[in-house]
């Protein structure tokens, strides 16, 4: 579906990116101010995202069950879309998901698709305080530029939005078919239908990469992978329901419990009320050794329930480290079949180093080794930083988005960093194990952002005008979007509780929660964006107090937080209108005291 929405000089809000934090953004602000002269831009045809319908193809699959990967207030069993209780949700139906949510908070009206962000220019505290210029590509590939304004930007497009190329001598000399896994349902879906392409060659070892094998393997291809000695290594893959001695808990659901969420080590879990057991854990001898031990055990029973080493030539796809080095890297073994066995069946030749350069038919391995292919699949990634440019340039340190290393943010960030790291290794000591990786987008300095979401210089000093929502990984992303969503509202009006005093403690913040990603998640972002694996419900605790809510929602207190089992959607829903009550009588208190 192509809209046209009719464009507007300026706007109130102008939402960049359609996906689920964006549409779920959109929601938030209208339900809170149905005033709101609001604009959502998208490059793609159609909601989504990630999950827009022209990226999705028959078979991929979410990282999740139905239960987490739905909104609070539009429940996904209801939007009839083929998915079951707590069963596999295809592409497919989450594309027609978010189409429907689209549809039924009336959101597409305020839709303008297939329109590129080509730059976003900052005129200081005015009610125009952005000027876009949008780019829109018509059926006939015709491309109308427009410009247009507004007073508050959010920015929601994600780490997935251009995919990234490794640059591989030989690159243009290569003639046979080559694509991103970004592009595995157009494209790729061309290669299936073409019977000259017999032999295709995947490089990544990621998520995408699996999905990738998976397609190409079970469609009759023949298929070479090339997992990067220099990259991050194999994907922890686990079962949605591992066994955990008489016990099959859902992985999801146990990662929601508060009491797994004090393995977490995290400088944002400081006033989440388990103190002294956090203490306990990661300050104490013993402590540590039941961490360490806790995490081992988790990765061995992962692996060994996986199926990863029943066959000696996916030993290989072994995850390098522990889970405790480890974000949001991680998925379900989310296919039709036993993944390891299917690509062993279908005679995947797996080889585990880097691609020396490209030739006319050829991948040319390191080691010498020319493998003559039908087409490349590049599983590598996207881009790092903002998916469009903002200006001016010398306002992006203050507004924490990657920039290249330089004097400047040297001297803004050098020792911030420093005291950041003295405090994370005196209150979290097994961080000193950190194991040691190149580090991940050298050329460029992490976001350092507010609570992961706002730019350091305008919390203090303001005007605030200006937030990015998509910048920490979690494995509840719809609970997520819907936390941040509001945070951002309350922000960006200035009604947070939580208001900081002073920018040097800002920058401070960011700079701590950045060094712990480091730290914490050298497998993962290391600390480019925000990281959560037992990390994540501290988080949300975090929003919330921001808002005035209370974080402990299970009821009965201490007893219900420990034993009141996983948290759950529903105890998250209406979160909106509980903030909307707790204003009213807020102000309703303040008038009486004057």
């Amino acid at each position: 579906m192509s809209h046209m929405t009719a464009l507007k000089g300026n706007y109130d809000v102008i939402i960049v990116g359609a996906g689920i934090q964006g549409l779920c953004a959109a929601h938030t602000f209208l339900s809170i101010d149905s005033s709101l002269s609001l604009l959502i831009v998208d490059d793609k045809s159609s909601v989504g995202g990630t999950w827009a319908k022209e990226q999705v193809y028959p078979g991929l699959r979410v990282n999740n069950l139905q239960g987490y990967f739905e909104f609070s207030d539009f429940p996904l069993l209801d939007a009839d879309v083929g998915v079951k209780p707590r069963g596999l949700i295809s592409g497919e139906a989450t594309a027609a998901y978010l189409h429907k949510y689209a549809e039924h908070f009336e959101l597409l009206p305020r839709l303008r698709f297939n329109t590129n962000v080509m730059e976003a220019t900052s005129n200081g505290g005015t009610t125009k305080a952005w000027t876009l210029k949008l780019a829109q590509v018509g059926k006939e590939g015709a491309k109308t530029d427009s410009t247009v304004t507004c007073f508050k930007l959010l920015v929601t497009t994600g780490q997935t939005s251009r995919p990234f190329y490794p640059s591989y001598p030989g690159m243009q000399s290569f003639r046979k078919k080559s694509l991103h896994t970004v592009d595995l349902a157009s494209t790729g879906t061309e290669i299936l239908q073409d019977p000259s392409v017999s032999h295709i060659t995947i490089v990544g070892g990621g998520k995408s990469a699996h999905d990738a094998v998976y397609r190409f393997a079970t469609n009759g291809r023949r298929v070479t992978w090339i997992v990067r000695k220099t990259g991050r290594g194999g994907l922890w893959l686990a079962k949605s329901y591992p066994q955990i001695g008489p016990f099959s808990p859902w992985l999801e659901g146990l990662l929601m419990t508060r009491p797994l969420s004090w393995f977490g080590a995290a400088p944002w879990s400081i006033n989440d009320g388990f103190g002294g057991l956090r203490y306990l854990l990661h300050n104490t001898v013993v402590g540590r050794f039941i961490t360490r031990n806790y995490f081992a055990n988790m990765s061995k029973s992962t692996i060994e329930q996986s199926g990863i080493l029943k066959r000696e030539s996916t030993k290989q796809l072994v995850p390098k480290e522990s889970l405790m080095w480890y974000g949001g890297q991680a998925s379900i073994l989310n296919y039709d079949t036993d993944f390891y066995d299917t690509i062993q069946d279908a005679g995947v030749k797996i080889l585990h180093g880097d691609v020396l350069r490209l030739d006319y038919d050829a991948v040319i391995f390191e080691n010498g080794e020319r493998i003559m292919t039908d087409a490349l699949v590049y599983a590598t990634g996207y881009e790092f930083g903002p998916s469009f440019p903002l200006l001016p340039t010398t306002k992006r340190i203050g507004w924490g988005v990657p920039v290249a290393p330089s004097p400047e943010e040297s001297r803004t960030f050098k020792s911030l960093d420093e005291r950041a790291d003295t405090e994370l290794f005196a209150r979290f000591p097994e961080l000193k194990q950190s194991p040691s990786y190149p580090e991940r987008e050298p050329g460029a300095t992490p976001w350092r952002l507010w609570r992961f979401i706002a730019p350091p210089s305008q919390v203090v000093n303001g005007p605030r005008n200006l937030a990015f929502l998509t910048n920490v990984e979690t494995y509840q992303n719809f609970l997520k979007s819907e936390l941040a969503s509001l945070w951002t509202y309350a922000y960006l009006n200035n009604e947070l509780d939580a208001q900081p005093g002073n920018e040097a403690d800002v920058l401070y913040e960011a700079s701590l929660w950045s060094r712990f990603g480091k730290w914490r998640c050298p497998m993962g972002s290391q600390g480019k964006t925000g990281d959560t694996l037992h990390d994540n419900m501290p988080y949300y605790d975090t929003l919330l107090r921001d808002l005035g809510l209370k974080s402990w929602r299970k009821g009965w207190g201490l007893l219900g937080e420990v034993f009141g089992g996983a948290y759950e959607l529903k105890d998250y829903k209406g979160i909106v209108g509980e903030w909307i009550a707790s204003r009213k009588r807020s102000f309703s208190q303040t008038k009486k005291d004057e």
